[in-house]
């Protein structure tokens, strides 16, 4: 294993992350609603959220697109409970891969009414299959990270079997 970003590179990161969105939203009478996707993104989300400076309502969703190391089709197995319409929603995911779990939550939410549907991942892969920002749904995308094509482990993600969740640093197998 080796460790690609530090625990205190992440909290650093994840506080800029946290100014950004606020700063966004001060004075904005549109509630913000940031959900979190189950299970990578929850340290993340938790911090992110931790540090905000703007009133926000909380929620998660769990969208399965692997079977250990393998790609699949999109399944929703938790839909959020907060209901959405007309409010600026914050989709809050560990990684962008190949960005078609994103694309997928983010045409769900427009269906469901989301005034804004905006797009923040730890990491971002440097290669991706889909650009949030020339998407039709996506008003912003943000991301801490970005690496190569490698398997990544710690700070909420998990290694085959679902270990390792628990590494505060962010590992690369």
């Amino acid at each position: 294993m080796t460790e690609l970003f530090s625990a205190k590179d992440i909290e650093i990161k994840t506080k800029i992350l946290a100014k950004q969105i606020s700063a966004e939203h001060i004075g904005d009478a549109t509630p913000v609603v940031m959900v979190g996707v189950l299970n990578g993104a929850f340290m993340f989300y938790s911090d992110l959220v931790r540090n905000m400076e703007c009133d926000v309502e909380c929620d998660f969703i769990r969208v399965k697109s692997y079977s250990g190391k393998e790609r699949g089709g999109i399944q929703l197995t938790k839909d959020i409970e907060t209901p959405i319409e007309g409010k600026h929603v914050y989709i809050v995911d560990d990684i962008f891969d190949s960005g078609m779990t994103l694309k997928w939550l983010s045409e769900f939410f427009h269906l469901k009414g989301a005034k804004t549907i905006n797009l923040v991942t730890l990491i971002k892969r440097k290669e991706n299959q889909w650009q949030p920002i020339k998407g039709p749904h996506v008003s912003s995308f943000r991301h801490a990270f970005e690496c190569d094509d490698e398997w990544l482990i710690g700070y909420g993600m998990d290694s085959t079997g679902g270990y390792k969740r628990n590494i505060p640093s962010i590992m690369a197998l």
